[in-house]
């Protein structure tokens, strides 16, 4: 503090209009309200503010550093707080000359509505377009985060539902933290892109409604976030709990994963979630606020609905839609919303709102509409309600024109949960097929196959496969193959469609021509071919599989050695496969194992040593087991390193086999730990190693080491330590495990104290889903299911279906098939929810469920012929 002039409350200095240097001087000079310069240096002890420092500050003759101007500020007697505004005006004016994206504005200029804060209700008497802003609990972890990222570049994402606050809490976090910086709030997708090639320093980006980008055709790439965050750039988004769910949930094994690129997106994020309604100590907040604006008052006062839903006037669109006044808006707005329940994204069209609405009409409704049914239809759904939102909201398609219409993310949500479970009629279906945005192509299309649609199915993946899409083809196939549209199988086979000449093959094995497969594949289809040869093979028909291998058909071959050596002729298979040796080098192996079967071990080492040296992939895979069999193991064991070296640490547990078989364990187990040091990274991480890590780990008792493995995150080791520690009797660990939200550990939990008290174990698992512990939703479910409590078990997984992922859905499926309640797997038919309609087409046929899909390419049967000595591709 100045000695000589005791301080005052500093002068009114509008800083908001401070843009230049000068500008910036003059208000210091102003601030400093006649203390001389000696006065001020006095005041900032012990930190130095020389006369000199002072002159170039009051005469603007260069940007002062940030540190002199909190020196300055403090001598002037201002606190942490009452400095803010001044830093800011500082960073603006020190960041003017710097280069920014094309379009951005300062953060503090940005207006919230156009960033995608909901506007508020309006009642007389409230002049501002928002009201005061209610701080919340997440204020402080949200701007710490900002902060951090602010750093050195970061992903800070709020996960919450519609209208709970979640973009207004962003906003306010963004402007207080990063006030001077540049936003930039991109249209698209290809706009990031666009800046990720070319970033500008102290940016914010802008991504309210993250699924709104990663739902572009090629997603948001994990790669351009990386591009953002090592840029320095501080990304912000909000998004949706269902979207984050699906989106992050990993699919059972041997399912497509569409999410994978949008898994590792996430993974980046630092996430922050928002609760649907205010806590105690927010109502507080508010309830100091509301005497400002009456708006604050009434949503605090609602008890249907939460606070910041009633603010964005959402309970008031649910009124606005159930409770429709006209009915012609009601089928509208229902059609819109049904729409994008099932998949779509973009605006929907004039064209097939007039055309789907009429499906929600009654007869007398269509016989009596006015002439301009449509236009009332429109402006009903489109009225601002409380001046704050509308059911359905028009987008521009040029000045004067309207290009579509949206429906209001509030309403959609509600629209899901309650009518997750009507078929949506034909006729809506056949008016998507016709008038959907090409960018809901494949939403559509998937949402069609899930629900068991074939015919719409086939008609929306039909245009993605004709522009090259290798999903689309493959389902397109498979569909038409299902469907017996043999024609078009084979019209599509014929233009070069791999996916249905593969299919087709599939069909005509399955319908017994093998005279057509004859001719397919002498024609050359390779699928055909194929197919054929495991006919025959399944037939048994040895002469003709010889005939086909001799001449010239590799598989035929392969399928011929299986059936010589399971019956005994190994002397034809050896002659057969020596034959072969130079045409397909791969089964070099199969020869190598049977000489090793036989006896032979050198010359069939001497082979593999020869084949490996020419880098062939499956002679270096059979070579190691053989040596390390044979009394080689240190050339074993090089080998098996130098592999794991060359191909990554997936290939570490056969190394770590070997290891074991020869108690070399200490060994085994330093390979396998390096191998699974990030379990929750699949791109890094090898799970064949993290299961014989656990085992290991156990069997050796170094628990120690298996609890700081599951500790990461590792579900082999997490489940490993879990059943040891029931087996052991040590509840008590197991218990504080579960309590602290080890998945693994709950589930075994439940399941030991079921068996005396069900109740107890279900009380402690309903906890954990309550605390949203991932995992402990299926585990509930599957042990009421298997304590006869069903009916609790189905209520609680179509409770978290929407937003619980493939595996949330898997366990569904499972139980209600297993139990036989068709009515229930048509409604889940009817939602989409995966597994649903395979389930339920198997049941109808007597198949059993679960079974596993067949996958892309695979024949409808495998022939049961096998080498017990060698694990081998055919070719």
């Amino acid at each position: 503090m100045a000695d000589n002039n005791p301080a005052t409350d500093p002068p009114e200095i509008g800083l908001d209009a401070v843009q230049s240097l000068d500008a910036f001087a003059r208000a210091c000079d102003r601030l400093r309200a006649g203390r001389s310069y000696s006065d001020l240096s006095k005041a900032a002890r012990p930190r130095p503010l020389p006369a000199a420092t002072l002159s170039d500050l009051f005469n603007a003759k260069s940007t002062p550093t940030r540190d002199t101007v909190i020196t300055f500020l403090t001598a002037c007697d201002l606190d942490n707080e009452a400095q803010r505004p001044w830093l800011a005006a500082w960073e603006r004016v020190a960041t003017a000359h710097k280069p920014h994206p094309v379009g951005a504005v300062r953060v503090g200029a940005a207006r919230p509505r156009l960033l995608g804060v909901h506007a508020a209700i309006q009642i007389p008497g409230t002049a501002k377009e928002l009201p005061p802003y209610v701080p919340r609990d997440l204020d402080a972890d949200l701007r710490g985060a900002l902060t951090a990222a602010a750093g050195q570049g970061g992903f800070v994402l709020l996960i919450g539902g519609s209208s709970v606050g979640k973009t207004r809490a962003l906003y306010e976090a963004v402007h207080a933290e990063l006030r001077e910086w540049w936003m930039l709030h991109p249209a698209d997708t290809p706009a990031i892109t666009a800046y990720a090639a070319v970033p500008t320093p102290r940016t914010v980006v802008w991504l309210d409604e993250l699924q709104r980008y990663v739902n572009h055709a090629d997603g948001l790439p994990v790669g351009i976030m990386q591009q953002l965050i090592t840029a320095g750039s501080v990304v912000v988004a909000t998004l949706w709990p269902d979207e984050h769910s699906m989106r992050t949930a990993r699919p059972p094994a041997g399912r497509s994963d569409p999410y994978a690129s949008d898994r590792d997106l996430l993974r980046l994020a630092h996430i922050i979630r928002v609760p649907d309604t205010l806590s105690p100590a927010e109502r507080r907040r508010g309830d100091a606020l509301a005497p400002n604006d009456q708006r604050i008052r009434i949503a605090l006062s609602a008890t249907d609905a939460g606070f910041t839903q009633v603010l964005a006037a959402g309970p008031a669109l649910i009124q606005h839609w159930e409770q429709a006044t006209d009915c012609y808006g009601k089928a509208v707005i229902t059609a819109a919303l049904d729409a994008r329940r099932v998949g779509t994204h973009q605006p929907l069209t004039r064209a097939f709102l007039e055309e789907s609405a009429q499906v929600y009409l009654t007869t007398a409704q269509r016989a009596t509409a006015p002439e301009n049914w449509l236009e009332q239809a429109l402006a009903y759904a489109s009225i601002k309600l409380h001046g704050a939102a509308s059911c359905l909201t028009p987008v521009a398609a040029g000045m004067g024109r309207i290009g579509g219409w949206n429906s209001a993310d509030y309403l959609h949500q509600h629209a899901q949960r309650v009518r997750r479970t009507e078929p949506l009629p034909d006729a809506v279906w056949q008016a998507l097929v016709t008038h959907h945005h090409p960018n809901d192509n494949h939403w559509l299309a998937e949402s069609a196959r899930l629900r068991g649609l074939s015919a719409h199915a086939i008609a929306l993946f039909r245009p993605l496969a004709d522009a090259g899409d290798e999903n689309a083809s493959r389902y397109l196939a498979e569909l038409l193959g299902d469907q017996n549209h043999v024609d078009e199988l084979r019209d599509r086979a014929g233009a070069g469609d791999w996916y249905a000449s593969n299919e087709l093959a599939r069909w005509v094995a399955t319908h017994g021509d093998v005279e057509e497969l004859r001719l397919r594949a002498e024609a050359g289809d390779v699928s055909a071919r194929d197919q054929l040869d495991e006919v025959l093979a399944l037939q048994g028909d040895v002469d003709q599989l010889r005939g086909r291998a001799h001449a010239g058909d590799p598989y035929a071959c392969y399928l011929l050695v299986h059936h010589l050596a399971a019956t005994g002729h190994e002397d034809e298979a050896i002659s057969v496969l020596r034959a072969w040796s130079t045409v397909t080098p791969k089964l070099n192996s199969v020869l190598a194992g049977l000489l090793a079967r036989r006896g032979e071990i050198d010359e069939a080492i001497a082979l593999l040593r020869e084949r490996a040296a020419t880098g062939e992939p499956q002679a270096n895979y059979v070579l190691p087991q053989m040596l390390a069999d044979h009394g080689h193991l240190d050339e074993s064991i090089a080998m098996l390193r130098a592999r794991v070296d060359a191909l990554g640490r997936f290939q570490s547990h056969f190394l770590a086999q070997v290891l074991v078989q020869h108690n070399r364990i200490d060994e085994a187990i330093d390979v396998l730990t390096n191998a699974a040091k990030h379990p929750n990274d699949l791109l890094k991480s090898d799970v064949f190693a993290s299961e014989m890590l656990a085992q290991l780990l156990v069997e050796q008792g170094r628990l120690e080491q298996l609890r700081q493995q599951a500790d990461l995150g590792d579900s082999c080791a997490a489940t490993a330590l879990a059943k040891y520690l029931v087996a052991e009797g040590r509840l008590d660990e197991l218990r504080e495990r579960s309590e602290a939200g080890d998945v693994a550990a709950a589930d075994h939990l439940a399941r030991h104290l079921a068996e005396p008290d069900i109740d107890t174990a279900v009380l402690q698992l309903r906890a954990q889903v309550d605390a949203r512990v991932p995992g402990s939703a299926t585990s509930l479910a599957r042990l009421l299911a298997d304590h006869g409590r069903v009916d609790e078990a189905i209520a609680l997984l179509r409770d978290l279906v929407g937003s619980g992922g493939y595996v949330v859905a898997v366990c569904l499926i499972n139980i209600l098939a297993q139990h036989g309640r068709l009515g229930e797997l048509r409604e889940e038919q009817a939602a989409g929810t995966h597994d649903a309609a395979l389930a339920l087409r198997s049941l109808e046929r007597g198949e059993p469920w679960p079974r596993r899909p067949r996958q892309p390419g695979e024949p409808v049967r495998k022939p049961a012929l096998r080498l017990d000595f060698l694990f081998l591709d055919p070719p």
